[in-house]
């Protein structure tokens, strides 16, 4: 009988049986990922902003070192502009278990625009387990004092020896439309939405009245304009779609996710 349920187990967590679950909508898991693999470093997708005056702070650990006590642990980080085009790679060895890089147009060789990027930890330990990187993301606009927001979704995973990687993990159903909702609290001098497609399909998506095309992986920043009730809606067939937040009032601003 154990030896049954351990079976169905597998069968169930696998990653052919979990994207039959999500087209069908049977119980379905966010994340197509298959949790009988080990050794793998997953990723949020991180928002990076050089637009309109903005730079972006990114506080990272050493999760590997930190945990499983693992010194020889190194960290990458992949840059993708808003048309998932791969712009720029950086590789971290000796890292601290606490470490800061500031994303600026300088860094990013003069582009000025937005973009994800994501931060996979490489190791050549076997640690036998799955880890999340979802760090801390600052944004300073006009050389204010930066606002910050830890990752809100794993879109990605690669291997700890670095040779096999898979992005758009979130999973999305072609049966009916999801709705997300997040509630703005303050009356604001404008808000805009930061949202990205982490699925491997291509997404419809509207945010209060506005509708549009995402592609795999892209990501987007529209301006919109708040109802009485301050409600943002997200209609898509994600499962989930959590944007990232950035409101304006005067010289302030307040950057959380959805």
């Amino acid at each position: 009988m154990k030896l049954i349920k351990l079976l169905l187990k597998k069968f169930v967590r696998n990653k052919f049986s979990i994207l039959i679950r999500n087209l069908i909508g049977f119980k379905p898991p966010i994340f197509l990922l298959n949790l009988n693999k080990k050794n793998i470093s997953t990723s949020d997708a991180f928002f990076w902003r050089t637009d309109q005056n903005y730079h972006t702070i990114f506080k990272f650990s050493d999760i590997l070192n930190l945990f499983f006590k693992d010194n020889s642990s190194e960290v990458e980080m992949l840059f993708y502009d808003k048309n998932n085009n791969l712009i720029k790679s950086k590789k971290f060895s000796n890292i601290e278990l606490s470490n800061k890089l500031i994303i600026d147009k300088t860094f990013l060789d003069g582009i000025e625009d937005h973009g994800i990027f994501y931060v996979f930890h490489k190791s050549k330990a076997n640690i036998n387990s799955i880890i999340r990187n979802s760090c801390y993301t600052g944004y300073s606009y006009k050389e204010s004092l930066p606002s910050f927001v830890h990752g809100n979704l794993i879109t990605s995973i690669r291997t700890f020896d670095g040779q096999n990687i898979e992005f758009g993990i979130v999973g999305a159903s072609s049966l009916k439309k999801k709705l997300y909702k997040v509630q703005n609290f303050y009356d604001f001098d404008k808000t805009e939405v930061a949202i990205m497609n982490p699925t491997k399909n291509r997404l419809e998506i509207e945010i209060n009245s506005n509708k549009f095309i995402l592609e795999s992986c892209c990501s987007k920043i529209i301006n919109i304009d708040i109802n009485n009730n301050k409600l943002i809606e997200i209609v898509s067939n994600c499962y989930l779609l959590r944007p990232i937040i950035f409101n304006y009032k005067k010289q302030f601003i307040d950057v959380y996710h959805g």
